[in-house]
């Protein structure tokens, strides 16, 4: 599994740098921010919901991919 850096954005609009990791695509033509598998901010591992977003339990802040750095 790769990982690479991604802008994302909360829900106040302040942008942040996350690491993402990436699931192999194996012969699927999936658009990257659904191969996401989980993303880390500030040393907090969050998972994706239903409709991709990340949101922290600990602060309640959700996350939104926006691009690759």
């Amino acid at each position: 599994m790769n990982n690479i850096k991604i802008k994302v954005k909360d829900q106040f609009e302040t942008e942040n740098v996350a690491r993402a990791w990436i699931r192999q695509a194996n012969d699927q033509e999936l658009p990257l921010f659904k191969r996401i598998e989980h993303i880390e901010i500030e040393g907090e591992i969050i998972l994706p919901n239903m409709e991709l977003l990340y949101e922290n339990p600990k602060d309640g802040r959700i996350y939104k991919f926006i691009e690759v750095l």
